[in-house]
């Protein structure tokens, strides 16, 4: 499900009217709850047994990077995509495909693309690094796009309100209609 439907949908039945009258309240909505909790878009990072799996969603995509470990030695790597359409999906495959250096196994189902990276790729991404060596770093890259947004979000909140009630804005200026 696409993350911009689910805010739109938590916004209310007020918030749901307003995005009907006008098409960028949605967008405008999304952003706001965005800089209000302070979370540039949907990353975990767990360990389950052998298993570190990475899941970022931004923009509607959902992107799973599973690795394998043996004895703190990644084994085997796989990286599945779910796209909001199939024609969005069919790109990626068709990416990937032409990349096929870098995988194996490419599939594509409906709107889902799956892969297995190739060793070469899945040791450089892993560069030795035990399954929780690899979480801490997933998990500091989570929390500097925190910080970044954090740091950026003051002034994304500063734009999106220079105009409130004062008609249109062009470069941060505001005119009165």
């Amino acid at each position: 499900m696409s993350a911009l439907a689910v805010l739109a949908g938590m916004t209310g039945c007020k918030d749901a009217q307003n995005v009907s009258e006008n098409p960028f309240a949605q967008e405008k909505q999304v952003l706001k709850e965005a800089i209000k909790h302070r979370s540039p878009d949907v990353q975990s990072v767990e360990i389950v047994g052998d298993t570190l799996v990475y899941t970022h969603i931004a923009d509607g995509v959902v992107d799973i990077k599973t690795y394998v470990f043996d004895n703190d030695v990644c084994v085997e790597a796989e990286r599945v995509y779910v796209f909001p359409d199939q024609r969005s999906a069919l790109r990626h495959y068709r990416r990937a495909v032409e990349q096929a250096e870098l995988y194996d196994d490419i599939q594509m189902m409906k709107n889902k693309v799956k892969y297995d990276l190739k060793k070469d790729q899945y040791k450089l991404e892993t560069k030795g690094l035990t399954k929780e060596q690899l979480k801490a770093k997933f998990d500091k890259q989570i929390s500097d796009a925190k910080a970044d947004l954090k740091r950026n979000g003051q002034y994304i909140e500063n734009d999106m309100n220079c105009c409130k009630d004062k008609g249109k804005c062009d470069k941060g200026k505001c005119d009165k209609k």
